[in-house]
């Protein structure tokens, strides 16, 4: 399968919405005399299984970011097959849940007449035990402070590996990760449309399926108290499996001084490239690995007195998490997100 193309990345967060939702609208009137063919392959990555006929494909028409219809396919041995009519601007991206996992191929565009794409579908049996996951990076970055309730809203993301040949879509709970919450949080949950998240105690538990063949991201946000006399907030980032990196990210002028604690080290800070705009991250990195339970402690101090100078939400890692922020709000966290006092 080819490569997403960046400018597509809000499409595939509108269809993520329109299966979460179910929010297709109606086909729109008019005939359309061009018509596409949307063809693929249904292979299993899992050894020895074949796919059903049975198996639901459906292509998801977006006209913008607007849902206009949701097309079905016939499969048949392993292949699908959809027509659906071309007009300007529509994206076409082919779907189907298998074994309550949802999988989206890559999208396909047509500008002048009829035309042929194929997109095929790489998809997995599941299972409730556990494999032998890993982390590969796990990045905190500070998003906003509300200097007057004295709290800091964060993001979290960690890239999960799966090395079986399975789905892992959890324990007898239903639960495929147990993420320690960040210290003094009065607010937490999780930004993935495929998943459940809970703040129990002192954990975030997610029922996010743990996918195979490709690193899985899966998204918390925080709000974080922090001590107002102190003015100072010492953030510890637990990682739950073993881990090849930690990292946390602070714009700029959000706080005082960002210092480097236990197992952290600072590294370079991250810049936005010549071409973009955006605001440039302090950056502390663990030194090394992390086992399971280990972590980084990273030192915020100055958080009432600075002087914000820069808005995360406008650079390249930026556009992810405002997507993050937008489905956060869509799922519910409208009261908690609208608190947070973001300074441009």
């Amino acid at each position: 399968m080819t490569r997403r193309a960046p400018g597509l990345a809000a499409a595939f967060l509108v269809a993520a919405l329109a299966v979460t939702f179910g929010a297709a609208a109606p086909m729109r009137a008019g005939a359309q005399a061009a018509t596409a063919r949307i063809t693929g392959a249904i292979t299993s990555g899992t050894p020895g299984v074949a796919i059903p006929d049975s198996v639901q494909v459906r292509v998801i028409v977006l006209e913008g970011s607007t849902v206009v219809e949701a097309i079905p396919a016939t499969v048949s041995g392993g292949r699908y097959t959809a027509t659906a009519s071309i007009a300007p601007g529509r994206v076409f991206i082919p779907h189907l849940n298998y074994q309550g996992v949802d999988y989206f191929s890559e999208a396909a565009s047509f500008t002048t007449g009829g035309s042929e794409a194929t997109r095929d579908f790489l998809v997995y049996e599941t299972t409730h035990e556990a494999p032998q996951l890993a982390i590969l990076s796990s990045t905190v970055t500070v998003v906003a402070i509300d200097r007057e309730q004295h709290q800091i809203g964060l993001l979290r993301e960690d890239v999960v590996v799966n090395p079986g040949d399975r789905v892992f879509v959890g324990d007898a709970q239903g639960i495929t990760l147990r993420i320690p919450a960040l210290p003094g949080t009065v607010d937490a949950s999780g930004d993935n449309t495929d998943g459940r998240f809970a703040l129990d105690g002192d954990m975030i538990t997610t029922a996010a399926p743990i996918r195979p063949g490709r690193p899985t991201s899966i998204v918390t946000r925080y709000i974080v108290g922090y001590d107002a006399a102190a003015d100072q907030y010492a953030l510890r980032v637990t990682s739950p499996l073993p881990a090849e990196r930690i990292a946390v990210r602070v714009p700029v002028g959000y706080v005082g001084s960002v210092k480097a604690g236990t197992g952290a080290r600072r590294a370079a800070d991250e810049r936005p490239a010549p071409q973009e705009q955006g605001p440039v991250f302090q950056v502390v990195e663990s030194t090394g690995s992390v086992r399971p339970g280990g972590g980084i402690v990273v030192n915020l101090a100055g958080l009432s007195t600075a002087a914000v100078q820069t808005n995360p939400l406008t650079g390249t890692r930026g556009a992810a998490i405002a997507a993050a922020i937008a489905l956060a709000i869509v799922g519910g966290g409208t009261a908690a997100a609208m608190r947070w006092r973001r300074a441009a």
